[in-house]
């Protein structure tokens, strides 16, 4: 806009007022057409850098719009992930409980399943005594231990028979094994 008014002083200026001398020079007044043709031509592309700048304003304007929308939009997802984020949490809390309540339930339908078998007989302790494998236990060491304790003659091959245990088979910390008393 200053530049407008500023190109029209200078026209104002530059715009050739001839005098009756200069009149009759055909030189001076082709210059004078010429400065003329020059500040229309200036002031054409000052025209068009204006309607750039009010393009590129108008446009600034626009993405300015988008950017706040795009806030908004960024600002609401960030709600919607954080509200599904506890709602998993919740869902996942919910169904952990719902798991422990199944367990607890199964528990309590197999307690009287194993209390309906028998506990051991005295005919089992007449046949043998119950061993519970603790750690580093093996065969030979389970026997010697029982034969100095009980006065028997157990072997690791007798044990190993008495429990149809495959030869070479590794025994368990917890593992139940019956030792023949005969």
């Amino acid at each position: 806009m200053r530049i407008l008014l500023s190109l029209g002083v200078v026209l104002c200026l530059a715009s050739p007022q001839l005098s009756p001398a200069q009149s009759g020079n055909p030189g001076a007044s082709e210059d004078a057409e010429i400065e003329r043709r020059k500040i229309l031509k200036a002031a054409d592309q000052v025209d068009r850098v204006d309607q750039q700048v009010d393009q590129i304003q108008s446009r600034v304007a626009s993405l300015e719009q988008l950017l706040t929308e795009l806030r908004q939009q960024s600002q609401s997802l960030k709600e919607s992930l954080a509200n599904a984020a506890a709602k998993s949490s919740e869902e996942r809390a919910a169904l952990l409980e719902e798991v422990s309540k199944m367990l607890a339930e199964r528990k309590e339908r197999e307690k009287p399943k194993t209390a309906e078998k028998p506990a051991a007989s005295k005919t089992t302790e007449k046949e043998g005594y119950e061993h519970v494998v603790a750690k580093g236990d093996t065969l030979s060491s389970i026997a010697q231990a029982y034969n100095s304790e009980y006065q028997l003659k157990l072997t690791a091959e007798s044990i190993r028979q008495a429990n149809q245990l495959p030869k070479g088979a590794p025994l368990k910390v917890g593992q139940k094994l019956l030792l023949p008393s005969k």
